[in-house]
C-alpha cells in the first residue's frame, strides 16, 4: 500500500476453516458466504496445482548480468503453519560490514540475518478449472435514502472512454513465498521480526500467497469487469543480491512472465511498480540502501532488465510508489527498522529523495533509449490541504509547505522545473538537501507521461501554535523542517468542544473515520474535486491516475467467522468508494479534469506494513486461517463492479 504510519496495535482474529489441500497437488476451493451473501458455488471455483514455475519469457538481452543464478532450494527453518519466532533475528549488520558473496551459501547467509521463515501451506501454482462466477450480489443497503444504488449515481454521467478500472497490491503484501524459488530477503523480512514492529506480531511470509495464487485472484477480479489490476514485482525476487554485478533468478523473470501472461489472458491489463519500498537487504547492508548513490545505478540496471523481459505486454508503468512516503520512514517506528545502522536519520530522508529522483530519471531515460512500448510515471502520494482558518496567513502558507514537502519535492522536479521546491531549498541546506545540477535538472525534468497520485484523503493544515516564523527559523523547532501540523477537525473559534488535550478550537471531524488502525484516514469525498483542480494546475499532465484510494473499514480485522456477513458487509467502505467516484465523474464533467483511470486499495485483505493483518483494506476478504486461504467478495466489489458496469462507455 500507499500511505503508510504509525498504526496502534490490535490483534487479528481469523476463523477455523473445514477445508484442506487434497493429495497429489491439487487444492479444490470451496468459499461458502452466510446465508447473506450466496454461497460462492465451488463447480466454478475449484483449482488445480500446475507446478512451480510458470511459462516464462525468454531470459533478457545483455543488459543482465552475465550469467544467471537458479539457486539450490533453501530450506525453511519453520514447519509448514508455524510461526517464525519475533525477535529471533539476527542483529542488523552495520552498514559495509558484510561480504558480497553471490553464491547460493552467499545467499543463505543473508536469510540468516532473517531468522527462521514460515513455509508456505502449498508451494504450487494454482489454477482455476473454471470460469469464476460472481455469487448474487447483496440487498440494497436500506433505508433507500441512506444510499442510492451503484447504477443510479449520477446516471447520465460516463467515465470517458478507455478509462481504466482497477485494483491494486504490492508484492510484499501479498505475494507470501517469502523465500521461495531463489528469492532474496527484503528489508520489511528483517523489520517485521523486531518485537513491536507489526501490530499484531505477523510476518508476510504467508500472508495471501498470491505468489501462488495469482491465477485465482486474476479470474476473480476479472469476474468483476475489473480492467486492469496494479501490482509491484519484488526486486529482491529478480536480484536476489540487488546489484548489477550479481546474477539474475531466472525463477524469478519466469514468475512474472507468467503472471504477466495471465493478465493478459483474462483481459485484465498488467499495471507494474518497479518498486514498492520492499528494497533488498543485501543493498542496505552492502551500502546503507537508498541513502548512497550507488543505489542509482544498480536500480536503473534492475529496471532495464524488467523492461526488456516484458517489453509489449506491459502497458503502464511505475518506477516507485510513493517516494516521499518511503524516503521519509527513517524518522518513525517501524520503518526505521528497515535502515541499517549507522545511517544519519536526520539527513536519511533527503539523501534517499536525491538518490530516488535520480534513478527515477535514469530508468526513465532507459526505458524511453530502450523504445519500451507504453508510458511510464511514478506514484505521488498525499494531498494539498485545506486551511484550518480560511483567511490566516499563517495557515495559509503552511498549506503551501505541507503540499511542498509531501507531493512536490517529487513532482516539482519532474512535471515543472527539473528541481526541488524552492521552499525546501529555502529550508534545508545543502548538508541536508543535496542541490541538483543544471545537467541533473534537465535529465529529470519530463520524466513521467503523465501524473498519478494515491489520494486517500484531504485534511485542514494549519501553521505551528508558536507561528510560522518561529518554526522556519528555528531547525530546533519540533515542528521543522515542514513547519506544518495536519488536523482532522475544523477550526472552532468558540471552541465548544473544551479541545481535545492537543489542539484547542476543534470542532467538527473532517470526515467519517476509518478503522482505528488506520487513524490517519478519514472518508473526505467533499475536498476531492478541489484537490483534482490543484493536482492539474500545479503538475500539468495529458492525463491523471488516481493510482490509489481505500478504506479501512471500522473493526473489520476483529470481527470473527462463523459471522461472516460482518465481514462481507463492507458498508461504510462501499459509501466511501461510491461517493469518491461520483465526484471524480464530476471533476472530469464538471471541472474538465483528464482523469483516465481509478485504483481500489486493495484487490484483497494484505499485509499493511506496521499493522500486519488487523487494518483491512481489501475489497475481498481473506481468512487467514486456514491453508487455502480463502478469498470472499465484501459488498465493495459488488458496488465497484455495478458502478463500472452502468458507467464505463462500451
Amino acid at each position: 500500500m500507499h500511505l503508510l504510519y504509525l498504526l496502534p496495535t490490535a490483534l487479528l482474529y481469523g476463523w477455523d476453516g473445514a477445508r484442506a489441500a487434497s493429495e497429489s497437488g491439487t487444492t479444490s476451493r470451496f468459499t461458502s458466504v452466510s446465508s447473506t451473501f450466496t454461497s460462492e458455488v465451488s463447480a466454478n471455483s475449484s483449482l488445480i496445482a500446475t507446478g512451480t514455475t510458470a511459462v516464462g519469457s525468454s531470459s533478457p538481452t545483455s543488459i543482465v548480468a552475465a550469467s544467471t543464478i537458479t539457486p539450490a532450494p533453501i530450506s525453511s527453518t519453520t514447519e509448514v503453519g508455524s510461526k517464525p519466532t519475533i525477535g529471533a533475528s539476527a542483529s542488523f549488520p552495520p552498514v559495509g560490514s558484510f561480504p558480497r558473496d553471490y553464491s547460493p551459501s552467499g545467499l543463505q547467509k543473508l536469510w540468516d540475518v532473517i531468522g527462521p521463515i514460515e513455509s508456505p501451506p502449498f508451494t504450487t501454482t494454482v489454477t482455476p478449472t473454471a470460469s469464476i462466477v460472481l455469487p448474487s450480489p447483496p440487498p440494497a443497503l436500506y433505508p433507500p435514502s441512506y444510499a442510492r444504488a451503484p447504477k443510479d449515481i449520477l446516471p447520465d454521467l460516463k467515465f470517458p472512454k478507455g478509462f481504466v478500472f482497477g485494483v491494486d497490491t504490492a508484492a510484499y503484501q501479498v505475494e507470501g513465498a517469502t523465500k521461495e524459488e531463489g528469492k532474496g530477503p527484503s528489508i520489511w523480512d528483517w523489520a517485521s521480526r523486531q518485537p513491536g514492529a507489526v501490530a499484531d506480531n505477523s510476518t508476510a511470509d504467508v500472508v495471501d500467497l498470491h505468489y501462488y495464487l495469482y491465477k485465482e485472484d486474476i479470474a476473480r477480479i476479472a469476474a468483476l469487469g475489473v480492467n486492469s489490476h496494479s501490482f509491484s514485482i519484488s526486486w529482491a525476487r529478480i536480484f536476489p543480491f540487488g546489484t548489477a554485478d550479481s546474477p539474475v533468478n531466472q525463477q524469478g523473470i519466469d514468475h512474472y512472465a507468467d503472471v504477466i501472461k495471465s493478465h493478459l489472458k483474462a483481459k485484465v491489463d498488467p499495471v507494474v511498480t518497479l518498486f514498492h519500498w520492499d528494497t533488498p537487504l543485501a543493498l542496505e547492508v552492502y551500502y546503507g540502501g537508498f541513502t548512497s548513490p550507488n543505489i542509482t545505478d544498480d536500480f536503473i540496471h534492475y529496471a532495464k532488465t524488467v523492461f526488456a523481459a516484458y517489453n509489449g505486454s506491459v502497458h503502464t508503468w511505475y518506477t516507485f510508489n510513493e517516494p516521499r512516503v518511503f524516503c521519509s520512514q527513517v524518522g518513525s517506528y517501524p520503518f526505521n527498522l528497515t535502515y541499517a545502522p549507522g545511517v544519519n536519520i536526520s539527513t536519511a530522508p533527503y539523501q534517499c529523495s536525491y538518490n530516488l529522483l535520480k534513478a527515477h530519471a535514469g530508468a526513465v531515460k532507459a526505458f524511453r533509449e530502450m523504445k519500451i512500448t507504453g508510458e511510464i510515471a511514478f506514484k505521488s502520494d498525499d494531498y494539498i490541504g485545506i486551511p484550518w482558518r480560511a483567511n490566516n496567513t499563517d495557515d495559509i502558507a503552511a498549506v503551501e509547505r505541507h503540499a511542498a514537502f509531501q507531493i512536490g519535492a517529487f513532482a516539482d522536479p519532474v512535471f515543472t522545473t527539473g528541481d526541488w521546491p524552492q521552499i525546501l531549498k529555502d529550508t534545508l541546506s545543502p548538508e541536508y538537501l543535496p542541490r541538483l545540477t543544471e545537467e541533473e535538472k534537465k535529465d529529470i525534468l519530463g520524466t513521467a507521461d503523465f501524473f498519478a497520485i494515491d489520494s486517500y484523503r484531504t485534511y485542514y493544515v494549519r501553521a505551528p501554535s508558536d507561528g510560522l516564523a518561529a518554526c522556519v527559523n528555528n531547525s530546533t523547532h519540533p515542528n521543522w523542517p515542514t513547519c506544518n501540523i495536519e488536523t482532522q477537525y475544523s477550526y472552532d473559534p468558540l471552541n465548544l468542544y473544551g479541545g481535545d488535550g492537543r489542539l484547542d478550537n476543534v470542532g467538527w471531524a473532517v470526515g467519517p473515520a476509518a478503522d482505528p488502525l488506520s487513524d490517519w484516514l478519514q472518508a473526505t469525498p467533499q475536498f476531492l474535486r478541489d484537490s483534482f483542480k490543484e493536482y492539474h494546475r500545479r503538475w500539468p499532465a495529458s492525463k491523471i491516475y488516481l493510482s490509489e484510494f481505500g478504506f479501512a473499514e471500522p473493526f473489520e480485522g476483529v470481527r470473527q467467522p462463523p459471522l461472516i456477513y460482518h465481514i462481507a458487509e463492507d458498508v461504510d467502505r462501499t459509501n466511501y468508494y461510491m461517493s469518491y467516484l461520483a465526484e471524480l465523474l464530476l471533476s472530469i464533467h464538471e471541472d474538465g479534469i483528464p482523469i483516465q483511470g481509478a485504483f481500489a486499495w486493495a484487490m484483497v485483505d494484505n499485509a499493511e506494513w506496521g499493522s500486519g493483518q488487523s487494518a483491512r483494506f481489501g475489497i475481498q476478504y481473506v481468512n487467514y486461517s486456514t491453508p487455502t486461504l480463502d478469498r470472499v467478495y465484501k459488498r465493495s466489489a459488488f458496488a465497484l463492479a455495478e458502478f463500472f458496469e452502468a458507467h464505463l462507455q462500451d
